[in-house]
Formats: structure tokens, sequence, C-alpha cells
């Protein structure tokens, strides 16, 4: 039978990191030593893990591939799906089976991570995959989930592959997506008439961006006096502010991590138009060092969109998440959000199966799935027989004001 699973209580009123070291530092070292993250572990006597299905008291094995250490590390994303297992184990686990969550690191190393699912596939037994967070695991991985029958719900989706797997569904925005909520509130919420894209040049998504340029301006009818590609990210954003400056721009939007948005609008207050325009940014600049960096040198005022409910918000919608973390000792993040709500969702589908839960059955489960609605996200998470999943196209807004991060109006979802 065809579960519908919804949540009454959804609420519609980044990629960020912040400095919470304790936290991660934890994490980061359980993994690191090989320490498996897990709920309830459990081996047979020749060490192979005991395997979901083959005993009906067996821990339910998933697993998850995320880049704990490397450039970019995301160990809060896995640790917060843990959370949500631990959690839920406390309270009985699924039909009196313990979740066990075997979290591998793959140091951002696409040969680490094709490594690290096979093991987890192969000789883990793993029923789906869940909570990963990783610059490399989805285009490492997606064509040997996709033979393998697993299914990967994944917490934070960073690569653009990310998106266009048929058994991967991440539960974040993109920074594509995220981009074209940008646009849409500038020209559509704020009603600016004069939005100027500027694309900090970045491998692999430069014509992505230009694909969603295009379609925003043919749905809204808005027209950019300029799209701007003439900075790398990270290099001098020079040039490109001027460039928007001469074409009379009245809201700039950008794509940009932590430091390189403090950067640019740091640029845009030297040369004396910081005041002219809006200027929005992706997700990754909505921290609290972000913030801080931002009102030491006098440049409030940036918007960034948040691809979950605000994490500094006080909407109680966000109560059981706090709790949830806290408890693990979690550092509470946008980013640790994807991992909670991935493993949230899996729970809701684990929960739905009648009969033994394999790769197969759970497989089988999300393509039969109708919808799931959880109050952190802006929108049903969906998924069904699509070759491509990103069912959260949605963001809400936040700006840097004097009294903080503030919530600007509704979700907006991008078509």
């Amino acid at each position: 039978m065809k579960p519908h699973l919804t949540r009454s209580t959804r609420t519609r009123s980044t990629i960020q990191r912040s400095t919470f070291e304790r936290g991660t530092a934890a994490i980061a070292l359980a993994i690191a030593s090989g320490v498996v993250l897990a709920g309830c572990a459990s081996t047979s006597p020749d060490g192979a893990s005991d395997g979901a299905g083959a005993d009906a008291t067996a821990p339910i094995v998933v697993g998850s591939v995320s880049s704990i250490t490397g450039p970019a590390p995301f160990p809060e994303v896995p640790g917060a799906a843990q959370a949500v297992f631990d959690r839920v184990n406390a309270e009985g686990g699924i039909n009196g089976r313990q979740i066990k969550l075997v979290s591998v690191d793959d140091g951002a190393d696409p040969a680490q991570a094709a490594q690290a699912a096979r093991r987890l596939v192969q000789e883990d037994g793993v029923v789906a995959m869940v909570g990963a967070a990783s610059l490399v695991e989805c285009s490492a991985n997606a064509a040997f989930y996709e033979k393998h029958d697993v299914v990967s719900i994944a917490g934070i989706g960073v690569e653009p592959a990310c998106f266009t797997a048929k058994n991967i569904a991440p539960v974040n925005n993109g920074t594509v997506p995220g981009y074209a909520s940008l646009l849409y509130f500038a020209s559509e919420t704020l009603g600016r008439e004069n939005v100027c894209p500027v694309i900090l040049n970045s491998a692999g998504l430069t014509d992505p961006y230009l694909e969603v340029i295009k379609r925003w301006e043919e749905e809204t009818g808005s027209k950019a006096p300029h799209v701007d590609t003439s900075v790398a990210l990270g290099d001098d954003p020079t040039p490109a502010i001027l460039a928007v400056r001469d074409a009379g721009c009245d809201a700039v939007v950008f794509n940009a991590n932590e430091p390189a948005a403090v950067a640019f609008m740091n640029t845009a207050k030297l040369q004396g138009v910081l005041d002219s325009a809006d200027w929005l940014t992706l997700t990754s600049a909505y921290s609290e060092t972000a913030y801080d960096a931002l009102k030491a040198q006098g440049t409030l005022g940036m918007y960034a969109n948040s691809e979950f409910l605000p994490f500094m918000s006080d909407d109680p919608a966000l109560d059981a998440w706090r709790a949830t973390l806290t408890a693990a000792d979690v550092p509470r993040t946008s980013l640790s959000i994807g991992g909670y709500v991935s493993a949230e969702i899996l729970v809701e589908v684990l929960k739905s199966i009648d009969g033994e839960i394999t790769n197969e059955s759970v497989l089988a489960a999300f393509r039969a799935l109708d919808e799931i609605e959880n109050p952190l996200i802006g929108m049903p998470f969906t998924f069904g027989d699509a070759t491509a999943h990103n069912p959260n196209r949605a963001s809400r807004m936040v700006q840097a004001t004097e009294n903080g991060w503030q919530t600007v109006g509704d979700w907006v979802v991008v078509p």
C-alpha cells in the first residue's frame, strides 16, 4: 500500500558554519579515530555487520559518507543524524529495533568516498544512506547507489551531481536553487527593477547560474541590466562592483561563501556604493562569524537565504531540533538542520514499511512516497519515480541588522 506520510505541524512563517569547536572537534575526532557513530553497534562473531532484516531484533544499519575532514568539513551533519537516531533508539527504535549509523569520512577525496560507499553497501549491509554532506560523494557514488538499489537522503547536497541523481535526494536547496531564490526575492518581494546578478566564477557552477538567470527573466519578466562574470570566487571583487555601479543596479545578487561575502561587502563600502543597492548572497554567509565581521566593518544590511527555517530565530518549531542536538552535544548550525531533517525523514519511511527492512524495501517505500512535511523545510519532501531530486526549493531570507540576523518575509519557493 502506498504510504502517505505527513506532519500537521508544518510551519510557513546555507550552507553556513559558525565556530562551535568543542562539538565539531568531538564529532570529527570520533570518526577520524575509526569510531562508528552508532545508537547500538552490533557485530557477528566474524566481525561483520549483522545486517538489516536478517533478525527481527538486529539493528537497522544505515550509512553516511561525508567530508568530516578536508578543506570544508561537515562533521555536524552526520552528527545531527546520529542525534536523531539516539533519540529514536531511546524511545524504542523502529518496532523494537535500534538504528545503527555507520558514518565514514571521505576526506573530500573521491576515491575514499567510492571505497567507503562500497564498504557500507557490500560489507556492512546498509539499508539506506542518510545525513551525508560531502564535497565529492555524490559524483563518486551516484551510479553505484543506483546500480545497487540504495537510496541516499543527503543532509547537505554540495555538488550539482547531488541534485541530478536518481537515488540521491538532498534535503537542502543547493547553491543554484538558493541563488535563484535570491533573484526572485529581489524582484518579486523587494520590488527591485534593476537586479544585477554577479557570478563569482567557480568550477562547474557558472553555466548553471546563467541558466537560472535566464529562467528567472523569462518567468518574472525581469531583465538584468548587467550580468557580471568577470571575477573568480576568492579574487578581488572590485571590477564586478564597479560594473554594477555603472549599470545602475538597485539590487546585486552574488554567490559567495562566508569570507568572500564579507570581503565583497567591504569592497562595496570602499567604492561608495553600499547604500545604492540591496546586496544578497548565499546561505554560506548566514552565520554568527559573518555577522560579527559585517558589523565590525560597518556593512550591515546584507541579505542571505536560509535553506531551512532560520536557525537563529526563536520559532518554536526549532525547539525539538535544539533539544535533540543539545542532548548529543552537536553544534546547532544551519548545516546540522540538514542532517537532522534527513534522519527524521528516513525514520518516517522506516516506520511505514510492513515486513522486512532491506535496501530494496526502503527504496520501494521512497518510490511510493507521497510526501512528508517537516516544519524545518519550506515545502513537502517528495521522492517518487523521478530521475533527479531537488525536493527543497524553498528559502527564508534573513538580513544582517543592528539586532542581529532577522528573518524577512515568508518562504520563497523557486518554481
